[in-house]
């Protein structure tokens, strides 16, 4: 049976693709090898079918390569939005960090303006003692400080100056702070009355204020020579305002 160019031209794109079997394949190149139109159209078909593979081929990259692009622009841009976001973080955190250092110092500014002490004077606390008892002509509550040796013979007081301790000026009477002639139990009376021990006061100034450190330290320690000899300093630096001796010889000579 002779097979006609029609037959071998409708099997020539399956011969081009390669999916013939393979008796119908040895027909085809049977055929070609005899008839030369035919070759030439085979030429022609594998041509166009380079020619799609190429276009195929190129488009594939084409797309892969726009794709390859899109994504990079995604990844660009999504880098660029994280590096935004990180920078929004960054400055937002820095901002709150800078927030919470102001407050921190504006805080230790009014701290340290609020409980800045200054000690006062003797003259300046406007203490002084009449009818064995100490009065001030200022307004010293939140001022008065007192301090009592470890036999509790000997007390220490000073005033100091604060924001938190109010208006320093006395309306109306002066202020009674002590009263060393009303005894008490108490060894150190929240009242106006004297431990019972007390037997002199002393106007503590500055420089005896920071030997008064040092006799905490000593007396919290046991040592009691060292603190006495301390005690001995500061009473040499302090001023005595009233003593017990001098109140009963006063009393004696008012007798007489």
């Amino acid at each position: 049976m002779r097979i006609t160019c029609d037959v071998i031209q409708d099997l020539m794109p399956s011969y081009v693709d390669g999916i013939l079997s393979e008796d119908s394949q040895a027909l085809v190149k049977e055929h070609m090898e005899a008839c030369k139109e035919c070759r030439k159209m085979l030429e022609i078909m594998k041509e166009e079918q380079g020619k799609e593979q190429a276009q195929m081929i190129s488009s594939a990259a084409s797309g892969a390569q726009r794709r390859a692009g899109e994504a990079e622009n995604t990844g660009s841009a999504a880098a660029l939005k994280k590096i935004r976001r990180k920078l929004i973080i960054r400055r937002v955190l820095t901002a709150a960090v800078a927030v919470i250092l102001t407050l921190i110092a504006a805080a230790a500014g009014y701290d340290h303006w609020y409980f800045n002490e200054k000690y006062m004077t003797l003259e300046n606390s406007g203490m002084y003692v009449k009818n064995n008892s100490l009065y001030s002509s200022n307004n010293l509550i939140n001022r008065m400080k007192v301090q009592y040796t470890e036999d509790g013979k000997t007390e220490f007081v000073y005033a100091i100056d604060a924001p938190y301790a109010g208006t320093l000026e006395l309306k109306g009477d002066d202020m009674l702070l002590q009263d060393f002639s009303k005894k008490t139990e108490e060894v150190s009376p929240e009242d106006d009355s004297t431990p019972e021990t007390v037997t002199e006061v002393y106007y503590m100034s500055e420089e005896a204020g920071k030997k008064s450190l040092e006799l905490t330290e000593l007396e919290a320690k046991g040592d009691l020579d060292a603190a006495e000899k301390i005690v001995d300093e500061m009473k040499q630096k302090s001023k005595l305002i009233w003593s017990e001796q001098e109140d009963r010889n006063t009393a004696s000579s008012m007798l007489k």
